[in-house]
């Protein structure tokens, strides 16, 4: 077939053209305010953590509120502004109130741990940082923060930061109404905005401005920040409204960090309709889940498998009424046939499966509700229509036909329909990625004659452990500095709850000596908890391809054999 081609589709996601005319046109800001004009009186927010609820009026009073003290500490168009704390209200209103301002939003992740956190909070020249103290009442955010900033305590002054290693960082703000020495509290700064006129927020914005740098794990080492444009995160959180049916009356469960792409997607999608966001705990608790689903009447949710699949067989399951479902989907890992026949018998709705990465907005597929069998339970559905998808061959760029494995791309219909502005201060991985037009995302699957998308593997290393990308030399690097360690790789391994979990295959020096626990205990509190290995194997040497690349799928098996895993079908 035709190099870089894409394939004719016999059947199409049905949508309307608001998408279009939405990314093309309108920022969130612009969205969010001609929604709160028209759904004043609606509820439109509600955490249930703190039991707080804001109708759209005083959502948008929140966001105003916001956005006035951000512009009272200095922040304007183009300012990274950088959000560090759990799922709450206030969460949502920086996001809408930075956006406001033409800045950039750079969300991060509250699993991050000091190298993690030193690396991101450099690599994406964050300016402000709003943050919370502690997370979940036990990680000490703040202290970690001082650790690696510790000239915020000489900031008593004027509360300016100069760090050498860390020279674009200005601001500290604790949202929490504490403060020490060197940052602002949220209440602090909020009645200092106050004397911001509403006309100083009359900033010029467009569909095409920067809106967030997102941090995903990758394969090159530590994350990579995607710039997003407006115009492609408004366009498939409006496709995707429309096939998920979205209404005024339809209120989104959202059980994701919010800093993460799903958790940003959810945030959005109510905005769209007049409906409500129900902003679920920090911490998953499947029965807290059905509790909030029963109490709230939620109709919508999106679920990482393990948490639905840790939903439909809790014990305790059938003592509530989840009946006000209206749909549901599975992203952020592969989802097991067997889960989607679950959701099926005991919920009395078709999972919806769909597909995407953020580079490419977020979404690149979506299974239509109601679909066959053969589709719901195989595919990742059809390509959404802000893409173009084709299946290329790895090797030669060149289309395949249908049924043949290659690697998942797509291109944009339209400047800013789907893909990101690039890595953030990564021009050599950006043009790596995206290249004549085709995003390559690293995954390998096939199209059928009728468009569906397959996924078969990944061309990449990168594994996914309970809906969070995991990458591997990032887990490398760190090990890499044990004393007693020579050479390292990590691989995926199965994992039934989790979908994978890592497995680390490590050489130690000549005449060292350690345990599994001891390079475990290593990584623990260094490295996020998602990404210290669960199982060590010690090595004398390891199996090398003729261009002497480890070959990991040969570790992999290792594990699986010795380990007796089994596969995740």
């Amino acid at each position: 077939m035709e190099r870089g081609k894409g394939t004719s589709h016999s059947k199409r996601l049905q949508v309307s053209d608001r998408w279009r005319e939405l990314a093309q046109t309108k920022t969130w800001v612009q969205i969010f305010e001609g929604t709160a004009a028209r759904y004043s009186d609606r509820e439109a927010l509600v955490s249930w953590e703190t039991q707080q609820r804001f109708i759209y009026s005083e959502y948008q009073e929140n966001v105003t509120a916001m956005a006035k003290a951000l512009y009272g500490l200095g922040v304007r168009k183009g300012t990274h502004v950088g959000i560090w704390m759990t799922n709450r209200p206030e969460w949502c209103f920086a996001r809408l109130a930075i956006y406001k301002l033409g800045a950039v939003m750079v969300p991060l992740h509250t699993r991050y741990r000091l190298e993690e956190m030193r690396y991101v909070l450099n690599q994406s020249d964050t300016e402000i940082l709003l943050m919370e103290e502690k997370f979940l009442g036990k990680i000490e955010a703040l202290t970690m923060l001082l650790e690696l900033v510790p000239e915020i305590k000489d900031a008593t002054v004027d509360r300016e930061i100069r760090s050498e290693d860390f020279p674009a960082l200005k601001k500290v703000i604790l949202v929490d109404g504490e403060k020490c020495s060197g940052t602002y509290s949220l209440d602090e700064i909020i009645e200092t905005g106050e004397k911001v006129d509403d006309a100083q927020l009359r900033l010029e914005s467009s569909p095409q401005d920067t809106i967030h740098i997102i941090y995903t794990s990758g394969t090159t080492g530590f994350p990579k920040g995607v710039v997003t444009p407006n115009s492609c995160n408004v366009a498939y959180s409006t496709i995707s409204s429309e096939l998920y049916n979205l209404t005024p009356d339809s209120r989104v469960l959202n059980l994701m960090p919010l800093f993460g792409n799903i958790g940003l997607w959810n945030h959005t999608l109510p905005l769209l309709v007049g409906g409500a966001l129900v902003i679920g705990p920090s911490r998953f608790d499947p029965e807290e889940t059905m509790k909030i689903a029963q109490q709230e009447r939620v109709t919508h949710c999106i679920f990482v498998p393990t948490m639905l699949l840790d939903v439909l067989n809790h014990p305790n399951a059938d003592k509530y009424d989840l009946s006000s479902f209206r749909r549901i989907t599975a992203a952020g890992a592969v989802v097991p046939q067997t889960l989607i026949q679950s959701a099926k018998e005991k919920l009395g709705i078709y999972l919806m499966n769909i597909y995407g990465l953020a580079e490419a907005s977020g979404l690149s597929t979506w299974v239509p509700y109601g679909d066959t069998p053969e589709h719901i339970e195989k595919s990742v559905g059809l390509p959404m229509p802000h893409c173009e998808l084709a299946i290329l061959d790895p090797k030669t760029g060149d289309t395949v036909a249908p049924g043949v494995e290659g690697e998942i791309c797509t291109k944009e219909v339209f400047s800013g329909s789907q893909h990101m502005k690039g890595y953030y201060r990564k021009p050599d991985l950006t043009a790596e990625t995206i290249k004549d037009g085709w995003l390559h995302s690293g995954d390998l699957g096939r199209m059928d004659e009728d468009g569906y998308v397959y996924i078969t593997g990944r061309v990449k290393e990168m594994f996914t452990v309970g809906g969070f990308n995991v990458s591997p030399p990032e887990i490398e690097d760190y090990i890499l500095k044990h004393p007693k360690v020579a050479s390292v790789a990590v691989a995926g391994v199965p994992d039934e709850r989790l979908g994978e979990v890592g497995a680390a295959f490590v050489k130690l020096k000549e005449g060292e000596e350690t345990t599994p626990e001891g390079i475990i205990t290593f990584c623990k509190g260094k490295i996020a908890d998602i990404k210290v290995p669960r199982y060590v194997f010690f090595m004398d040497q390891f199996p090398l391809n003729p261009q002497g690349k480890v070959q990991k799928f040969k570790l992999r098996e290792k594990a699986v054999k010795e380990l007796g895993l089994k596969e995740m079908k």
